[in-house]
């Protein structure tokens, strides 16, 4: 077939072969809703309502409510929190669509980029739809609504549209409306977290260089993300000066001092590796489009990231992961189509095997046991106060909107103070007494602001990170926490968190242990 027969029959797709790819999709939708229910609301998506309904009823973003995050990634959620307030449903509920509704215009938007671009492997694509919006929807387990998950599937219209400009063999206009929908979704990935900037230069190099111009780097949509990045750093000086002044420092000090990029790079490079082995041994005689091209460069560029940040968790391999798939199926779709055969059947078995093993990191549920969540309702009534004692935000969260309590702490968890005391004592150990006594300082100061706290709301239930003896033995080491423990019993435990209640019956005391 000519290529502009071929581009005639892709653009004359039949109906029914769209028909079978969109019900084939909804069916995974339905399906996502019923798998996510394995690990609920995840533990950063309930800090951010929270956060999000305390601004909205009048408190100060880092100074009533902190967060370690610049700005965006509580503006990020807020749309949906307001719609879910106007609509009267929980929201829960109107961050699990406003998240579908992500996957709907990440996915549809490239759906029409790629179908202008008129490539040869779009008739292949459309019957791998399916398959895109189980990667978006099925996979990403308990980094769904991360704001890594949002911001790498609203990412792929700006790899399509860089995919089109680097295609030599048509020249197509992509339009206004669709380079201003790329830069307008492209953008959330870099202002959810600035380090992915590499993971659009990257690629954007490619560009300019498969097509001997440099001037590409000035594209349309690569001016309107820069703009964007622009104002919005103008805005945070503008409406949050505290972020600034008085967050960004203690982070840099303290939060980013804690990574171990050795060990994530060791940690996932077992995972990793083998899909990018997966891309050249699908298709091996598919040619390299610009599709695979772009999306597995933007994929190997979000690798960087996910090391330098050094923690390892797993929303933070997201991109890196998802992208690194995205690639594999455009190689799939680029190949001369599969055939049944020996052959075919051992690729796809391979395709499984790689996908399962990436797939483990994501596979792990930090929500709360039905048992435990009944036992601290049952000792509780009405509307509970509820503080914390321990670094990990899932100590709380979403445990406080799970049984229907306030969360009043400025602070999500003790992970500043924590983190802090640990600094300090390393710092000792090498023999940096300046260091170690300015991190004590820290530490201490946040623990004396901790205590207020406590004595200001005198919170009905109190929530103890276990595993962390090092912190809380430093903190119940302190008579005046001890004194303040005394009062209370504990409710509930499960392997990690115990839950105390204050001026709870010896029963209910009992009954936890």
């Amino acid at each position: 077939m000519s290529s502009a027969a071929h581009t005639a029959a892709v653009g004359s797709t039949p109906s029914s072969a769209l028909r079978i790819a969109l019900i084939q999709s909804a069916v995974i939708f339905v399906v996502a809703a019923l798998w996510q229910q394995r690990w609920g609301t995840i533990v950063d998506t309930s800090w951010l309502i929270t956060e999000a309904e305390r601004v909205l009823n009048g408190e100060r973003l880092y100074v009533d409510v902190i967060d370690n995050n610049p700005p965006f990634s509580l503006w990020l959620y807020l749309p949906a929190i307001i719609a879910s307030r106007w609509a009267g449903i929980a929201p829960e509920i109107g961050i699990y669509l406003y998240t579908c509704l992500a996957v709907i215009v990440g996915l549809g938007l490239s759906a029409m980029i790629v179908r202008r671009a008129g490539f040869a492997e779009n008739q292949a694509l459309l019957r791998l739809l399916p398959l895109f919006v189980a990667l978006f929807m099925i996979f990403p387990g308990n980094a769904f609504t991360e704001r890594d998950h949002v911001g790498t599937v609203l990412f792929l219209p700006l790899l399509a549209l860089m995919a089109l400009r680097a295609d030599t063999a048509r020249r197509v206009a992509p339009g206004a409306v669709l380079i201003v929908g790329a830069g307008l979704c492209g953008s959330i990935l870099v202002l959810v977290k600035a380090y992915y900037v590499v993971a659009y230069i990257v690629p954007a190099l490619y560009v300019a260089w498969r097509r001997r111009n440099p001037w590409l780097l000035a594209a349309p949509e690569n001016c309107i993300i820069g703009s964007i990045c622009v104002v919005y750093v103008a805005l945070i000086f503008k409406l949050n000066p505290e972020f600034m002044r008085d967050l960004l420092p203690q982070v840099v000090d303290v939060y980013m001092k804690m990574g171990d990029p050795g060990r994530v790079a060791l940690s996932y490079a077992p995972l990793y590796l083998p899909i990018v082995l997966l891309f050249w041994m699908v298709a091996p005689k598919a040619p390299l489009t610009p599709l695979c091209a772009v999306t597995l460069l933007a994929s190997l560029a979000a690798v960087a990231p996910l090391i330098y940040q050094g923690k390892g968790w797993a929303y933070h391999a997201f991109a890196a992961i998802s992208l690194a798939f995205v690639a594999v199926l455009c190689k799939i779709a680029a190949s001369s189509g599969w055939r049944y055969s020996r052959e075919t059947l051992g690729r796809a078995a391979l395709c499984a095997i790689v996908v399962a093993f990436a797939w483990l990191p994501f596979l792990p549920t930090q929500k709360p046991a039905e048992a435990f969540v009944a036992a601290i309702r049952a000792a509780s009534k009405g509307e509970p106060t509820l503080g914390v004692i321990g670094s990990d935000v899932a100590a709380a969260h979403p445990l406080a909107r799970i049984i229907g309590a306030r969360f009043p702490s400025a602070n999500n968890s003790d992970w500043f103070g924590a983190l802090a005391f640990v600094l300090a004592k390393e710092a000792a150990e090498r023999g940096d007494a300046a260091d170690a006594a300015r991190y004590q300082r820290r530490s201490d100061d946040y623990l004396d602001a901790k205590y207020g706290e406590f004595a200001s709301h005198n919170y009905d239930l109190i929530v103890v990170q276990r595993d962390e003896p090092l912190w809380t033995d430093h903190v119940f080491g302190q008579a005046r926490f001890a004194a303040l423990l005394s009062q209370y019993h504990p409710i509930a435990k499960d392997e990690r968190f115990t839950v105390y209640g204050r001026g709870v019956s010896a029963d209910q005391s009992s009954n936890a242990r």
